[in-house]
């Protein structure tokens, strides 16, 4: 396919995202697609020696348009592309124009009602298991502080999403009441994540001992901590997971660059799961 043909394609996958935002096409010559809106600019740039097409963007600040800086690159060849690649590659697009450039309401978020926990009785009788909107119901129980960061979570996503919640706010707390916490915090810390761990759902006992327990990553004086509080059902799962975070590995990689958001399916599977049924 032409390069005038692949920034045609281009172009019409970006129809909607681009009409939502403000942004009109300014240029669409020779190995440059290039959109405006008041906001800034943002452009494609092929490179036909590298086939690396570049994302790049500028912002529009008090009527001046700033210099160009490079965000992000794919790989585009020609001789490759298609229709179906013309959606993957502006989708991919999408995701970083609404992130640069999309401006999020104003909410007010005593009118945001918090994620609802499971009752622990019908938990501990088995008639339904504490899920991650528990978990933050519990979290921001403990922690009231984080109680509007919990809303504001779901008022972005529309639902709770746990792995941005702990990765970029929670995670922090928990580990300072680990590290520096008196041994009241770290006994009710311990009690709150045994609980959810111990009657929870396969996607909450990973968040528990991957997502969050994991940054310890085997941290002997943490470790310690841990040891002292947790349930011999959580132990096992969460020795086994930071045996894997303390190292540089695969796994570690993709915690630390988990990919863009989308909306989930429920999980089959359970890391911590799978590894608790091991050590039994």
């Amino acid at each position: 396919m032409e390069l005038n043909e692949i920034f045609k394609a281009l172009e019409n996958n970006l129809k909607e995202t681009n009409n939502q935002l403000g942004f009109k096409k300014v240029q669409a010559e020779g190995n440059e697609l290039s959109f405006a809106s008041d906001s800034g600019v943002y452009r494609l740039v092929h490179d036909s020696e590298s086939n690396i097409l570049s994302f790049e963007c500028a912002y529009t600040v008090d009527g001046e348009t700033g210099d160009f800086s490079t965000v992000s690159r794919l790989l585009l060849d020609p001789a490759d592309f298609d229709e179906r690649e013309a959606r993957s590659t502006a989708n991919e697009i999408i995701e970083e124009i609404e992130r640069l450039f999309k401006v999020k309401k104003q909410v007010n978020l005593d009118k945001v009602k918090m994620p609802k926990s499971v009752s622990r009785t019908k938990a501990k009788n088995g008639i339904i298991s504490y899920d991650v909107d528990s978990l933050a119901n519990r979290f921001g129980a403990l922690y009231p502080e984080f109680k509007d960061v919990i809303k504001q979570n779901v008022v972005d996503y529309g639902e709770f999403l746990p792995e941005t919640f702990f990765t970029e706010h929670g995670n922090a707390k928990v580990l300072d009441v680990i590290k520096s916490g008196n041994e009241a915090e770290q006994k009710k810390l311990f009690k709150m994540l045994g609980e959810i761990f111990e009657d929870g759902t396969n996607e909450v006992q990973d968040i528990i001992a991957v997502t969050i327990l994991g940054e310890m990553k085997n941290d002997k004086e943490m470790m310690a901590v841990a040891d002292k509080y947790m349930t011999e059902y959580m132990s096992g799962p969460v020795h086994e997971v930071n045996k894997l975070t303390s190292k540089n590995n695969r796994f570690t990689k993709k915690l630390k660059n988990p990919p863009a958001y989308k909306p989930k399916k429920r999980k089959s599977f359970s890391l911590a799961n799978t590894l608790n049924s091991q050590q039994q």
